[in-house]
């Protein structure tokens, strides 16, 4: 512990922190250093001892990497919303398809893909269509690095400008909090600004992909690949208020969905929906978790679609999806541990199937994370 080192930073990892080794005794250590960048050398300092790696803190950077530059925002220093914003747009990219390389070596080395080339933001800044803030005393903003002190905030760069615009104004408004409270801040459905409490009534609604312009891409590339399919079933797994239920269901005028969404506001939003385009007889909508969902109904053999929580799939889940034996599995996911964990076990039950559509769409630029969408055919 405290003990100071120098070393250069192999790589990101998932969590954004860099990966250097040190020697100590006869074998390396693994150590993960937050805010550093691949190819440079760094000294720092062990703050944790784990069982199987090292976490340190930098003292200085001795020799920058070439990705690294001074960050745009003025909180970046101290505040805990984003992780990369010191490195290029460019080298964010090419880390995160390193990290879902090196995922698939270490959970499916025997199986083929190809990596498409990945789906970027056309947005790097003022991208967020919603935050969460924190709100204690006087001071809203989000928590400090590594601590649940408040960073307090007059903007925010990966927000929407008119969220960013709203921060002080919001600010002025809110008494001051004796305990910590928690708010959501988005553009809506109706592309107005509204903010609430975190389990305020409004907050039902509020799960949705937070970039309207990757997402529009990641569901015309989910829709393109299953009109290719032309099914006349497809069960849909964790399918929120319809982000992809309604678009395909207006691309395949023969298609019938049945779909499983957890949240009764998600699934009353879609059942609205689906009055308005009169197409009751087509998806039949069941506000269930997922588990349930599978134990009762039987899912499609043509294509099951999925795109699950940050956690993946529970083992009930996953093991119906082996056994429905679909033509066609079309996961999105937002973590690829979870998904490379998955898709081994998959792989493992089901040999004959194989990955032919594997592409990372930067939802979230500035930070280590990423959604992936990966097709699974027999």
């Amino acid at each position: 512990m405290h003990s100071e080192h120098t070393a250069e930073i192999e790589k990101l990892v998932v969590g954004g922190q860099g990966l250097a080794r040190i020697q100590y005794q006869d074998k390396f250590l693994v150590v993960f250093i937050p805010r550093t960048a691949p190819q440079e050398q760094v000294r720092f300092r062990i703050t944790h001892v784990e069982k199987n790696h090292l976490q340190a803190e930098v003292v200085q950077v001795l020799r920058p990497s070439p990705s690294r530059r001074e960050a745009p925002c003025d909180y970046f220093t101290n505040c805990g919303g984003c992780s990369w914003q010191h490195i290029t747009e460019t080298e964010q990219l090419k880390q995160k398809e390193l990290i879902l390389q090196d995922l698939f070596k270490k959970f499916i080395p025997d199986v083929a893909y190809e990596l498409l080339p990945s789906v970027s933001s056309e947005n790097s800044f003022h991208y967020r269509n919603r935050i969460q803030l924190k709100q204690l005393g006087t001071e809203l903003g989000y928590f400090r690095r590594g601590s649940h002190e408040i960073v307090d905030i007059n903007h925010c760069l990966i927000a929407e400008k008119e969220i960013s615009d709203r921060i002080p104004e919001l600010k002025q408004k809110l008494k001051p909090a004796k305990e910590l409270r928690k708010f959501e801040l988005r553009i809506n459905h109706l592309n107005q600004f509204e903010h609430y409490p975190i389990g305020g009534d409004g907050e039902g609604l509020s799960f949705s992909q937070v970039n309207n312009k990757v997402n529009e891409k990641l569901v015309a590339t989910a829709l393109q690949l299953i009109v290719q399919k032309n099914p006349k079933s497809l069960s849909e797994l964790y399918a929120g208020a319809g982000n992809f239920t309604f678009p395909l269901l207006q691309a395949l005028p023969d298609l019938h969905i049945e779909s499983a969404e957890m949240n009764p506001k998600l699934t009353a939003f879609a059942t609205e929906k689906l009055k308005n385009l009169k197409l009751q007889k087509r998806l039949f909508a069941f506000t269930t978790d997922c588990e349930s969902f599978v134990q009762r109904r039987q899912l499609s053999s043509e294509v099951v679609f999925l795109d699950p929580p940050r956690a993946g799939c529970s083992e009930q889940v996953i093991q119906k999806i082996i056994h429905s034996d679909a033509r066609t599995i079309l996961y999105i996911s937002c973590h690829p541990v979870f998904l490379a964990r998955d898709l081994h076990k998959i792989f493992a039950a089901k040999p004959d199937y194989r990955l032919t559509h594997t592409q990372i769409f930067d939802m979230f630029p500035q930070t280590d994370h990423f959604e992936t969408l990966v097709m699974l055919s027999k």
